[in-house]
């Protein structure tokens, strides 16, 4: 059956993380934390986001908890952990599956988590108005003991409205005897009145490729916007998007892409997505596609509804991939990584007029160990590169 073959490849993506890094390169009620330290591939999976007082907040996962700590002076010293889960639970991260967290403009710290119970990877969510006392985690999938999701992204609007979307298996049989794909986006959102129940889920999309990250990012009326890649007609795997509407309702997906790539599985190479105040979509994703092969960048002003030129991102013989991208007004910010073979290098490239014209690509931070997807934060007035790596450990460096 389809489904229990994309069950299988997804445990396999999973427990073989280190190695699929590799070879994605080459492709191209709160208590303290006891004496429990973070085994080293967990330290990869270390999230952090300003809030609005400038504190630098983070979700440190460990083998059996997730716990959040904070920094007053840009990550330099941490406060003493706040645990988050208070029954211990097996963490279940990989690199396309990682922890969030984000501070809403009133202080409000949203965590997002993932753990097994009935199904593997389950994403969980938790609040706290303070930092030290988090309400108790709740799974955010209503078919949770019953279908696997993962991949679950959450974005956080000015109303402190929190916006979760996810990969999910539930329609497999729809799909099998339609034809389509295996697996589909689900959506939901909570309003600042959470008090400890979801509301319902839904579809938003279907075709979704198994094991590519999707994108989700706030246009400048505060809805979400999304951008996935699909699988197309003869196992093509290109993007499009999907833009969510204030009545709650969302538009049918449109194709943004047009690599051709055809792929008989999963890239597991997600893309990013950022909007800025001007309204600008901001896109970058990796390719191997006929039409090109590559890392790229792209922006659209008619709403992701026509882009620019692709530009191509890195150095072609270094095999650069695992781009993200964010933009604060006209100062537009890209990372990604590159490998020659022994060393990973995260490289950076910044834009002060939206994208039109950028720096020369500067090395930010390098590793012979295995480390995590390079992401970018903001503090309102700067841009900074969040990285982990097994021998250095949670980096954040500001991106000039």
């Amino acid at each position: 059956m389809a489904s229990d073959i994309f069950k299988k490849q997804l445990r396999f993506y999973r427990n073989s993380v280190g190695i699929l890094v590799t070879l994605m390169s080459l492709l191209a009620a709160s208590t303290p934390v006891q004496s429990e330290e973070p085994k080293p591939d967990q330290k990869l999976f270390t999230a952090a986001a300003f809030g609005p007082d400038g504190r630098l907040w983070r979700v440190v996962p460990s083998q059996y908890a997730v716990a959040v700590d904070f920094s007053l002076d840009y990550g330099k010293t941490f406060s003493e952990p706040t645990r988050i889960n208070p029954k211990t639970q097996p963490m279940n991260f990989w690199d396309e599956n990682p922890p969030s967290i984000s501070v809403d403009k009133q202080g409000k710290v949203n965590v997002l988590y993932f753990a097994d119970d009935k199904q593997d990877f389950t994403s969980y969510f938790s609040q706290s108005d303070d930092g030290s006392h988090f309400s108790e985690p709740v799974k955010v999938s209503s078919k949770a003991d019953t279908n696997v999701h993962y991949q679950t992204e959450m974005v956080t609007d000015s109303q402190g409205k929190v916006h979760f979307l996810w990969h999910d298996d539930r329609d497999a049989e729809e799909y099998k005897k339609s034809g389509g794909g295996d697996l589909s986006i689900y959506y939901v959102t909570i309003d600042p009145k959470h008090s400890g129940s979801l509301p319902t889920d839904r579809r938003i999309a279907q075709n979704i490729c198994s094991c590519c990250r999707s994108a989700m990012a706030l246009d400048v009326e505060g809805l979400p916007v999304v951008f996935a890649r699909f699988v197309y007609p003869v196992n093509i795997r290109d993007h499009g998007m999907i833009k969510l509407t204030a009545d709650g309702s969302h538009s049918q997906p449109w194709r943004v892409t047009y690599d051709d790539w055809k792929i008989e599985g999963c890239p597991t190479h997600g893309p990013a997505l950022a909007i800025s105040n001007d309204g600008r979509y901001h896109v970058t994703w990796f390719s191997q596609g006929k039409a090109q092969s590559g890392l790229f960048y792209a922006y659209s002003d008619d709403n992701g509804k026509s882009f620019s030129h692709p530009f191509s991102i890195g150095h072609p013989d270094k095999l650069p991939g695992r781009a993200d991208v964010m933009a604060l007004g006209k100062r537009v910010a890209v990372v990604w990584k590159e490998f020659d073979g022994i060393i990973t290098r995260v490289q950076a490239m910044r834009s002060d007029d939206g994208g039109k014209r950028w720096s020369s690509p500067k090395m930010m931070a390098e590793t012979t160990s295995v480390s995590a997807h390079p992401a970018l934060i903001n503090d309102g007035e700067r841009l900074f590169l969040t990285w982990s790596s097994a021998d250095m450990g949670f980096q954040l460096l500001r991106v000039d």
